[in-house]
């Protein structure tokens, strides 16, 4: 298992997991008309358009040494919408049948050290309020920040909130 930087070529199998995991992570927490407007194809574009856009994103890959994506991280470096934290985890998914084997660990871990590379001293997230992941980024030393209304889009008038996780040194999410 390697974690390294995407390339434009990963779009398709990061729109693929990110896809299949939002259809199973978060089936108890939106309808399934919501989550069935997320297609592999739109998502792939969105991918490929962060890469092409010079943004200073930072999007990584967990890749099995059979050259299978099995997880991504999205991070970004710069100032949140909450202080004084200097730098955002915006997504993070692992394939289902790779949960549990240190895969997101490690990839917070790697992340960590590229935005603490871009210049970045802290980091947080905001994670909806009924997914199980909470639990995971406690487990890491997350410090819960509190909670926001989390916005989308007036089709569905979907009514869930975003809990805010914390690490006011990144350096201890770093991989040693």
């Amino acid at each position: 298992m390697q974690i390294r930087e995407a390339k434009t070529s990963d779009c398709a199998a990061i729109a693929q997991v990110q896809v299949d995991s939002y259809r199973s992570a978060y089936a108890s927490i939106f309808p399934q008309a919501y989550l069935a407007h997320f297609t592999h194809e739109e998502q792939e574009q969105d991918w490929r358009n962060l890469l092409s856009s010079g943004s200073r994103d930072i999007l990584c890959v967990a890749e099995t040494d059979a050259s299978e994506i099995v997880g991504y991280a999205l991070g970004q470096p710069g100032p949140t919408e909450v202080a004084p934290y200097d730098s955002e985890l915006v997504a993070l998914h692992v394939r289902r049948a790779h949960q549990r084997h240190g895969i997101g660990r490690r990839l917070i871990a790697d992340m960590a050290e590229r935005l603490r590379r871009h210049g970045c001293a802290s980091l947080m997230l905001w994670v909806l309020g009924p997914n199980p992941a909470r639990a995971f980024y406690e487990q890491l030393g997350g410090q819960y920040l509190g909670i926001k209304p989390w916005c989308n889009n007036d089709e569905f008038k979907l009514n869930v909130v975003e809990a805010a996780y914390g690490w006011l040194d990144i350096k201890i999410l770093c991989a040693p």
